[in-house]
């Protein structure tokens, strides 16, 4: 497989398989912000984590390519900044506070329901 890179093609970022670290970092973001959103994402919350997913890995990945190379293109720069903007919009849509959290253990449904008789 061709190495992944900040502008690489849709149909090379499909094959990602989970071995590698991009794909482990496009299921780590994803989790987290699944369990951000309390665990049980609407559609809409879902397609916005998905891209929030995506435009985090690009940032990384534009991450390590500058810190490697040194000072941006212009273009480059021009880029980072767009998906950073664009990924703090739509971590603000998910919310900045985390969801509390639904489900409960039998303990504390039989804890409440004792306080309640």
């Amino acid at each position: 497989m061709k190495k992944i890179g900040p502008y690489s093609r849709p149909d090379s970022l499909k094959k990602l398989d989970g071995r590698s670290k991009e794909a482990r970092l496009l299921k780590d973001v994803r989790s987290a912000l699944v369990d951000h959103v309390g665990g049980a994402p609407s559609i809409t919350q879902l397609a916005l984590i998905d891209r929030a997913s995506w435009l985090t890995l690009h940032m990384t990945i534009m991450d390590s390519h500058m810190l490697a190379g040194g000072a941006p293109a212009e273009r480059d720069a021009r880029q980072y900044l767009a998906w950073a903007n664009t990924l703090t919009r739509t971590m603000r849509s998910l919310g900045l506070d985390k969801a509390p959290a639904v489900a409960r253990g039998l303990d504390a449904l039989l804890a409440e329901r004792r306080t309640r008789a």
